[in-house]
């Protein structure tokens, strides 16, 4: 589901579905440091191929999910459905939820069901048809949702490209995680409250290059930095830049030794040399960012 800039901008004030997975340390994708940056600073909006890939086939996940199930006499069902909540913690607090489902109904004998349209390229924990053997992040995206929209049953319909493509139907019982269930609200209100409230980043893990990146930043604003960071990241940057200029020339070495052959061979494997044709293509103009570290002169220490 695509969001709105106003949807976008109120999920900095409550915790979704997706981010529960990184505040719990259980994504491949994000940290909870990641997350925090989106509550506290702000990020821009993601867009990539891949997610505008999943948006623009979410439908159609849809459509052939619910042929799978074939439920009939439906009392409601809605396409894009948002819920919010205040979820108690057993070990005192709260935190603010939203869940932004794909799909919601009301199927007889069951009640309020959601769907969850997945594509991805992430093959790895997908199980068995018809039970909850799916990824433990998609898991907890489930049953987050299950807490914050009230549901009894979460069905995930899955577009797995990998190989070829693949879909598959598969069911969460939040019933069956009670205590899951407990155990993960209480881990996400002790994040909401201790460090998105205090705005206290989390100590065990670093916000991505491609968050950071990413980051809402307020123009000709300047502040102090770690010194020891700088220094340490300026002698991996000198020992980078070594092993760059040295894996030049050996890289010379080798290809002189080559003459004027395409392909090397030694105990070690094969080396090649290949000539290829490169596509033309025109960039358009975008904006992007830099990091550029400039040396402080010696007359403009400070004299202290």
């Amino acid at each position: 589901m695509a969001l709105t800039e106003e949807q976008y901008s109120k999920r900095q004030n409550s915790v979704g579905g997706s981010d529960v997975p990184a505040i719990l340390g259980l994504s491949p994708f994000k940290s909870s440091s990641d997350i925090y940056l989106a509550k506290t600073v702000g990020v821009q909006q993601s867009t990539s191929s891949a997610i505008e890939a999943g948006h623009q086939l979410e439908s159609a996940v849809i459509e052939w999910g619910m042929e799978r199930l074939k439920i009939e006499d439906m009392k409601w069902s809605s396409a894009n459905v948002r819920r919010t909540k205040t979820l108690n913690c057993t070990k005192g607090g709260s935190v603010p939820a939203h869940a932004n489902m794909d799909f919601m109904f009301i199927a007889p004998e069951i009640g309020r069901c959601g769907l969850e349209a997945k594509t991805t390229s992430y093959r790895y924990g997908w199980g068995e048809e018809y039970t909850d053997e799916i990824p433990e992040h998609v898991l907890l995206q489930c049953l987050w949702q299950a807490e914050v929209a009230d549901l009894n049953m979460v069905h995930v319909a899955v577009l797995i490209a990998d190989r070829g493509f693949h879909f598959k139907m598969y069911e969460v019982d939040p019933a069956q995680y009670e205590e899951e269930r407990e155990q993960m609200i209480n881990a996400v209100g002790n994040f909401w409250n201790n460090h998105v409230m205090e705005e206290k980043p989390p100590e065990d893990t670093l916000p991505s290059v491609e968050t950071l990146k990413k980051v809402i930043r307020t123009p000709n604003k300047s502040t102090n930095i770690e010194e020891n960071d700088v220094k340490l990241w300026l002698e991996a940057k000198d020992k980078v830049s070594e092993a760059q200029k040295e894996e030049k020339l050996l890289r010379e070495k080798v290809l002189n030794t080559m003459v004027d052959a395409e392909e090397g061979q030694c105990s070690l494997g094969t080396l090649t040399y290949y000539e290829y044709d490169r596509k033309g293509y025109e960039v358009a103009p975008t904006k992007y960012r830099q990091i550029k570290w400039r040396r402080k002169e010696p007359h403009e220490r400070s004299s202290d």
